[in-house]
């Protein structure tokens, strides 16, 4: 499981023998850094939806906008050296990295290129960050396609803040994506010794450009929320810090990555949201017309399943036909980083590991030969697939009474995830919190279908209820 943890994988034995470096240990070497070569330069399809899709007109206007703002506030920040922010809010999929990167690639460009010597953006010193290991990979591929792009532009936000602070030095431009993942705690396994990330970020930086959605914190250590006083950290309060001609806020609503129908997206928000148990799209009920069966569903793929077994043999039909569909789960199944091969298992007949931890891989986890793993909500979180298979584990039950949904947090077992931090007052609240955005952020992967499966006999069968309850009143 691709998880941002101080412990270690353990080394195979391959990778602990010493051998004598010889010619042939050399040639393997060379052989190695030629295969990693040849890796950075492979097309991936991550790469090509997030360098080379083109901006909606509401993204290039936004991009436009945000070039606009830095470029005012770079100006007025020699006289009043006070920062500016604009934030970027929108949910799972609503294209934020894509504007991040192309705004990103335009302010470089501009820096080392611009026909205009009296372009305050000339000469400046920017970096993109990004507290996720197979995101930052993925920009350091695509920043090898140009020149003017430098890797160390690239960089973990405490990786830039130690920097940053080591030699007394400030950036001009700071673009933060996936801002829900900075910090709100001190964490000296990853040689963080500040509060709070971003606090530290605004000190260093003269305008800062921030990609946000609660909805995807996902750990007590990084804990963002707008609804709650004494956990974590807030990012409008911190927004409020701000002079009122030093900020913007724009929120993102157009869907991109899901390509559902309404009622899906609804139905979606309704269980991993708003924890009700929702009534089945009528969009993706199956009828039938003239002896076939056709999905009234704008040609998406939704079903919920009564064996784990056979939604993934239905899902490798479907990766044998287009690709990139794979099984993922909620985190209700024990995983360590210890180099043994942990299972997730629903029912008889679907046992299938959890995916193998490979922080040397470039290629996302759903672009490599894994369709036999189970990916997690840190395998996936930040990029697509065309179909996604997801478990609702042990922890997401049903609430009889209240028919809605009933969390036991004591089955999630993504213990790095639940560490009580000193922010944190009500460590319980804050836990059902995070599985819920766990959730919602497992059922928005899929592109073209969502296949989903309760591990909770109840849930089960309340769910599969609902489709035949709509089918009766369609």
């Amino acid at each position: 499981m691709t998880v941002s943890s101080p412990i270690l994988a353990k080394r195979t034995r391959s990778s602990t023998s010493q051998t004598p470096m010889t010619a042939t240990g050399t040639k393997n070497k060379s052989t190695t850094m030629r295969r990693k070569q040849q890796d950075l330069s492979k097309e991936s399809i991550a790469m090509n939806k997030l360098g080379r899709i083109k901006l909606s007109d509401e993204q290039q206007r936004l991009r436009d906008r945000i070039l606009e703002f830095s470029r005012k506030n770079l100006g007025s920040f020699n006289d009043d050296k006070k920062p500016a922010i604009f934030v970027i809010e929108g949910d799972a999929g609503t294209g934020k990295s894509v504007i991040l990167n192309s705004l990103f690639n335009e302010i470089q460009r501009l820096s080392v290129s611009s026909l205009d010597n009296e372009d305050v953006l000339v000469g400046t010193n920017n970096y993109l960050i990004v507290n996720h290991p197979e995101m930052l990979k993925l920009y350091h591929r695509i920043c090898h396609q140009f020149s003017y792009i430098k890797k160390s532009s690239l960089e973990r936000p405490t990786t830039l803040v130690n920097t940053l602070q080591k030699t007394n030095s400030m950036a001009d431009i700071i673009i933060i994506d996936e801002a829900h993942l900075l910090s709100t705690a001190k964490d000296a396994w990853k040689r963080f010794y500040g509060e709070n990330h971003l606090s530290d970020l605004i000190k260093l930086g003269k305008v800062l450009v921030v990609v946000y959605d609660d909805k995807q914190a996902l750990r007590m250590g990084s804990y963002w929320d707008e609804n709650a006083k004494d956990d974590g950290a807030s990012l409008k309060w911190f927004y409020d810090q701000f002079l009122s001609d030093k900020k913007e806020w724009y929120n993102l609503k157009q869907q991109f990555r899901v390509a559902a129908p309404e009622d899906v997206l609804d139905w979606i928000d309704k269980i991993s949201i708003q924890g009700i148990i929702p009534e089945y799209p009528k969009s993706c009920l199956l009828k039938e017309e003239e002896g076939k069966r056709q999905y009234d569903s704008l040609n998406f793929d939704f079903k919920i399943w009564e064996d784990c077994g056979e939604m993934y043999e239905a899902l490798r039909v479907k990766n044998e036909e287009m690709g990139q569909c794979r099984m993922l789960s909620t985190y209700d199944f024990p995983y360590r980083l210890d180099g043994k091969d942990y299972f997730v298992t629903c029912g008889d007949n679907f046992k299938v590991r959890w995916d193998r931890y490979a922080p040397r891989e470039q290629l996302p986890w759903s672009e490599r030969e894994t369709f036999d793993e189970v990916g997690s909500v840190y395998t996936i979180q930040g990029f697509d697939l065309n179909y996604a298979g997801v478990i609702l584990g042990k922890s997401v039950s049903y609430d009889k009474a209240n028919n809605c949904i009933k969390l036991l947090p004591e089955f999630y077992d993504d213990h790095a995830g639940f560490t009580k931090k000193k922010n944190i007052k009500n460590a319980d609240s804050v836990k059902q919190k995070i599985i819920m955005n766990s959730i919602n952020v497992l059922l928005t992967r899929g592109v073209k279908g969502l296949y989903v499966y309760a591990y909770d006999p109840e849930l089960r069968r309340i769910l599969l209820e609902s489709k035949a309850h709509n089918h009766l009143d369609s």
